[in-house]
């Protein structure tokens, strides 16, 4: 395998890794809460991937970017009626 395809692998199982990570989590929350707290969820995203930054570097981009976008998704998803109403 060359180094390109080794990348490009690593970058995907990072993405899929952070998009099960963070589906896991919100509904997690919402079978224990009944609904799912959006800033919670967002909150907790951004603070693991500040402690991935600081700790793995710029490395695992792939999977600080997909569980703060995927947290910020899940949240619009699971609180979308109290944004109509």
């Amino acid at each position: 395998m060359t180094q390109y395809n080794s990348e490009e692998l690593s970058l995907i199982l990072q993405v899929i890794a952070g998009i099960t990570l963070t589906m896991g989590m919100a509904f997690t929350l919402s079978v224990y809460h009944g609904s799912v707290p959006g800033f919670a969820l967002i909150g907790a995203a951004v603070g693991l991937a500040i402690i991935i930054g600081c700790w793995g570097g710029m490395k695992h981009l792939g999977f600080m970017v997909a569980i703060i976008l995927v947290s910020i998704v899940l949240s619009i998803y699971f609180n979308f009626s109290a944004l109509l109403g």
